[in-house]
């Protein structure tokens, strides 16, 4: 069934009843402005025709597209009713966009249903069932999607290749796949795009929230996450396009997934990842790591041995908060050698979960964040921080500036508190930890006691680790 409304006919009423009939409805609609569609075939051949396009209630034929593709140039599309799609092990995609100056929305109660059960089978695109991807926006320039509400997409929800597209208040509603098989059911795919702006989502899935694997301005806020593996740039590398520049990822949270933040890499690709912001993530329920940046992935997943041909710069990590579970990470750093720089991090506070000891690589600066933490009988309460003479040294007992004394050659640290009371450190060396008795007390100059207290506080609960030019450390009182 398939109808249309017309408007701007009824002062010419009489000349289009003493007009021959038309052979085919389609052939009357090319003369409407807007139409109401109720047929997915009526839809794809007729929509170039329509300024204002309503899709009512469309049930889309097994192994077919719901191919909105030729829409106008600065048309309304409009979903009412629930869109459903008939079963076929197929590729897809069961819906395509393309156009430019597009605004794409939903009448209230609407949703476009893809009843994902029907392929699921905990595989995903890794075998099992061949399922359909869900919807394609690629080709779309200059335009806006708001509202668009999605429910149980049987793999990758919404795949991005466009130029300036807003993608706003979006709800991607994959929870039933919890419990059901749901694999691989990625919230937003974006690749070869410039200029998409997704706010305000909702996104409830089993893989990524949002993957960039190539693209640049970019950006992702006002974001709900939760059941999937977090906010992701990548995997980057082994397609046409390998270049991720200038994204930001704010003001969202994340919970009950297994990854916070990730930037990931494929081993032995090319390309470039750059000028990467996170900002205000704040986490709960993490189960694997509350941040991971590695440059190993290799058919989908790590290898543990990293690569340089996708250098990470220019990264930006500030106001990453929250909980982790027991058995996660708290953050993992898998570098190439001198293939991550320029990284500038703050306000990371992330609690429970455990430190890592495999990272490698990592730029030096932010080595405490891979330090195993002391073990949990032990009560620490000073902190020791040398850097290469960059920052003051200072330690903090009980909030009392504590001073001390680094000799690399010597291979030794030495500390006292005001009052002369010896405090002990795990020093390590090439035989491995030790304790170290700490003598030399020293004063500061108020500016470096106060820049140094701050630098300091960041570093709680870190065991010694040394670098070319950081040592972080742990002291305990006696």
């Amino acid at each position: 069934m398939h109808s249309y409304q017309l408007l701007g006919l009824a002062a010419v009423g009489s000349l289009v009843s003493a007009a021959p009939a038309p052979s085919r409805v389609s052939e009357f609609a090319k003369k409407a402005s807007t139409c109401t569609f109720t047929s997915a075939s009526e839809a794809s051949e007729s929509i170039s025709s329509c300024s204002d396009v309503v899709l009512s209630g469309i049930e889309v034929p097994a192994g077919e597209t719901l191919d909105l593709s030729d829409a106008a140039d600065g048309s309304t599309i409009t979903f009412e009713g629930t869109t459903s799609f008939g079963y076929k092990e197929w590729k897809g995609p069961l819906i395509r966009f393309g156009g430019k100056d597009l605004t794409v929305t939903m009448a209230d109660g609407a949703v476009i249903d893809g009843d994902g059960s029907r392929w699921w089978d905990s595989k995903g695109t890794n075998g099992g069932k061949t399922k359909p991807k869900f919807m394609y926006i690629h080709d779309v320039e200059d335009s806006t999607f708001k509202g668009i509400n999605v429910k149980n997409t049987p793999v990758q929800a919404i795949s991005v290749q466009a130029t300036n597209v807003h993608l706003n208040d979006f709800t991607i509603d994959n929870s039933d796949g919890d419990d059901n098989g749901g694999h691989n059911t990625d919230g937003f795919d974006i690749s070869e795009s410039t200029g998409v702006y997704i706010s305000g989502a909702t996104v409830k899935n089993q893989d990524d929230c949002i993957a960039i694997n190539s693209g640049e301005s970019i950006s992702f806020t006002g974001g709900t996450c939760s059941g999937g593996h977090g906010l992701s740039i990548g995997s980057v590398g082994g397609r046409d396009d390998n270049t991720v520049k200038n994204v930001t990822i704010s003001d969202s949270t994340v919970s009950d997934s297994a990854n916070g933040v990730r930037i990931k890499t494929i081993y032995k690709e090319t390309g470039d990842v750059s000028e990467i912001t996170y900002s205000n993530i704040q986490l709960s329920g993490i189960t694997k790591y509350g941040i991971v940046i590695e440059q190993d992935y290799e058919n989908g997943s790590p290898t543990g041995t990293p690569s340089t041909g996708i250098p990470i710069t220019d990264v930006t990590v500030d106001g990453i908060t929250g909980t982790l579970e027991d058995d996660a990470t708290q953050v993992y750093i898998l570098c190439g050698d001198g293939s991550c720089s320029d990284w500038t991090w703050s306000g990371v506070d992330l609690s429970g979960g455990k430190a890592s000891d495999d990272c490698e690589n990592v730029p030096s600066r932010f080595l405490h964040h891979c330090c195993s933490p002391p073990s949990r009988d032990s009560k620490f309460d000073l902190t020791f921080l040398v850097h290469n003479g960059e920052y003051p040294s200072a330690v903090i007992l009980e909030n009392k500036i504590v001073s001390k004394h680094w000799s690399d050659e010597e291979r030794s640290v030495t500390a006292t508190d005001n009052e002369e009371n010896t405090v002990e450190a795990s020093h390590y060396t090439d035989e491995g930890y030790t304790n170290v008795t700490l003598t030399e007390a020293r004063s500061f100059k108020a500016q470096d006691v106060s820049r140094a207290r701050q630098e300091i506080l960041r570093f709680e609960t870190r065991r010694l680790t040394h670098d070319n030019d950081m040592l972080i450390a742990m002291l305990q009182s006696e």
